[in-house]
């Protein structure tokens, strides 16, 4: 329950160490495992997460906040985009830490990669996958694989040749765009309207957003695809699927260039995804844990906060900067 300052329009940042912090595999690694050492410059962005986490799960500290100001210090020199007092997005800010977290903690030599199998056949699904998975996760180990990355399959099937061709590759989140989900969702009729009498626009259950994730387009006039067997464009129908789910997954509901959708999404805390993902005897089943919200015209402007079910309590907080309350059941 402890809070962390606003130091300069840092509410993006706040919130999204909150979350992180409430994540609870993640936490434990960094509390427990982690071998803190500011003198290794291998692993800047670690030692503060670790300084970080320290200081919100402090025993004797309970409540109260704390100033995160060396892990923005860091932040800043590690990563421009984050300069200075300006606002920036939560998205953009967790895609960084997760990429760079899992280059500081891979536990992989780098000096020892396999190489590719130059002869896998793309058109041979279980053969293309195999050859991923042994490439991907024989040179990446690390806390950041195993709590938030998963997998997704791309599917090609040209109309020329009728051959269908498959790509798989990692994930750390998933990207919904609202407006374009709801068109998807007007096209199957299954909206009444795209905008309502008073100018917002129709609910979206997240559900309808794997739908239109999972949709098959038809790419053809300019859109057309290469064929390396009709050695020629071509129409082609082109799909993604997830192939399977990580332990936590991260969802980011876009609505535009200055937030401009004005839609509800309706969520469950339980998401059953068994009907949307390949890999049926993983995680198909997720609890709702932590929400980042942002309040205001755009992703640039405004507030950031988070709603965190506590790992510990398993209750829910709100987490405003410093300001950290107890939700009521």
């Amino acid at each position: 329950t402890v809070g962390l300052d606003n130091i300069g329009a840092t509410c993006y940042m706040n919130a999204t160490l909150q979350a992180l912090s409430n994540t609870n595999k993640f936490t434990e690694y960094f509390l427990s495992k982690f071998n803190f050492d500011l003198n290794d410059n291998s692993k800047k962005m670690a030692n503060q997460m670790y300084k970080v986490l320290t200081n919100l799960w402090n025993e004797s500290k309970k409540k109260g906040d704390y100033p995160p100001y060396d892990f923005k210090n860091t932040l800043s020199e590690e990563n421009p985009l984050f300069a200075g007092i300006q606002a920036n997005d939560s998205k953009d800010l967790i895609n960084f830490l997760l990429e760079r977290f899992h280059q500081e903690l891979n536990s992989v030599n780098k000096n020892n990669q396999i190489e590719e199998d130059e002869n896998v056949n793309q058109m041979d699904e279980f053969q293309t996958f195999s050859a991923f998975f042994k490439a991907y996760f024989t040179n990446n180990k690390s806390i950041i694989v195993d709590c938030f990355y998963g997998i997704v399959e791309t599917r090609s099937k040209c109309v020329g040749c009728n051959i269908t061709k498959f790509n798989f590759q990692i994930y750390s989140f998933l990207e919904f765009p609202l407006k374009e989900v709801n068109n998807y969702m007007f096209q199957l009729g299954r909206r009444f309207a795209l905008v309502n009498n008073d100018g917002t626009n129709p609910d979206i259950n997240l559900y309808e957003c794997f739908d239109y994730y999972q949709k098959i387009d038809m790419m053809n006039g300019q859109n057309q695809m290469y064929c390396n067997i009709c050695n020629d464009n071509r129409d082609t129908y082109y799909g993604t699927i997830v192939y399977s789910l990580p332990n936590y997954l991260i969802l980011n509901l876009n609505r535009g260039k200055g937030a401009e959708y004005k839609c509800k999404v309706i969520f469950p805390e339980i998401l059953n995804l068994l009907n949307y993902v390949a890999v049926k005897n993983g995680n198909t089943v997720m609890q709702l844990y932590a929400v980042i919200c942002h309040y205001g015209p755009s992703s640039m402007s405004g507030h950031f906060i988070a709603y965190c079910r506590h790992r510990i309590t398993n209750e829910w907080y709100c987490y405003n900067d410093a300001i950290v309350s107890k939700l009521d059941d």
